[in-house]
């Protein structure tokens, strides 16, 4: 379910050529999901972030899509960069070990955390409020509303036990920050959000690769961005073509033997940040020097 704005098919015109352009889908990964910064960077270098005309997110992708449609590169390598551990989540060694036996018991991939709904209680470790003060004390969510580029932040509905998809640029700064906070409230580690009598949790309960709300406003060829080596199933969607962009093991920098099911999750350390945003401008660069872009590109630069 869409909410918010009103969209039609969307087209860059240049000259006499009508271009379709690009969307943008961020997926959930928390902390790892710096990574996306670097995809970013690499698009900028490739040209193609000008003719990415919507973007969307669940999780921490929401946040991503967010600073993307903001348009300001150097403030998403800042808001993440500048993170000190303690801003998002303080987890103690305790902590830690709790939370390590939560991914397990909820299980988790790029696609979609599977889990029985009935167990998605409102309560959860930490405490949002980390999150709330780095999107208002950045600006994030006034530069976003009325930005006029759409940008949906995918929220798992608990009582409907679906997605919904909330364009962000159609909404007023603090109501932003809600659906932000929504989107990234992870099962048990992060409280749910009630939302004008609504209880939401983390997008990627539901929908953790949200291309439906920019496929349904017209959009056709699309750039994926995952935080795992699990990609989604795109099969739903005729007629699009994908970009799938995926990081090497390294995003989790050297963590993943040590048996957390997820880990760079509660990563939310600046100089962990920045060390994921050169690994995405690489790898993405990497992987794009091996993508046919000529149909992403106009034929006069997709050389």
């Amino acid at each position: 379910m869409i909410q918010g704005g009103r969209h039609s098919a969307l087209f860059f015109w240049r000259g006499q050529l009508m271009f379709p352009v690009t969307g943008l889908v961020f997926c959930g990964g928390g902390g790892r999901g710096a990574y996306q910064i670097g995809v970013w960077q690499a698009l900028r270098e490739r040209g193609l972030d000008k003719y990415t005309a919507a973007v969307s997110g669940a999780s921490v992708g929401a946040l991503n899509a967010a600073l993307f449609a903001c348009g300001d590169l150097s403030l998403a390598e800042r808001v993440w960069t500048s993170l000190k551990r303690g801003d998002i989540t303080d987890p103690a060694e305790t902590a830690g070990r709790v939370i390590n036996s939560v991914l397990n018991f909820l299980g988790s991939d790029d696609r979609t955390i599977t889990i029985d709904p009935d167990r998605l209680s409102r309560g959860g470790i930490f405490s949002l409020e980390g999150l709330v003060n780095v999107i208002a004390e950045n600006g994030v969510n006034d530069c976003v509303s009325g930005c006029g580029t759409p940008c949906f932040a995918c929220c798992h509905n608990t009582e409907g036990n679906y997605p919904e998809y909330f364009d962000l640029s159609a909404y007023p700064a603090g109501k932003i920050t809600q659906y932000l906070a929504a989107s990234c409230a992870l099962p048990a580690v992060f409280p749910a959000v009630d939302i004008d009598g609504t209880v939401y949790r983390d997008g990627g309960v539901s929908d953790n690769t949200p291309v439906k709300p920019l496929y349904d406003i017209g959009i056709r060829r699309f750039i994926v961005s995952y935080l795992g080596s699990g990609g989604a199933d795109l099969s739903n969607f005729p007629g699009a073509e994908f970009i799938e962009l995926f990081p090497s093991d390294e995003i989790f920098l050297g963590k993943r033997e040590n048996g957390v099911i997820a880990p760079g999750t509660l990563d939310f350390d600046g100089e962990n940040a920045a060390l994921r945003i050169e690994l995405g401008r690489r790898e993405t660069l990497e992987q794009l020097s091996e993508t046919d872009l000529s149909s992403f590109l106009p034929a006069n630069i997709s050389g």
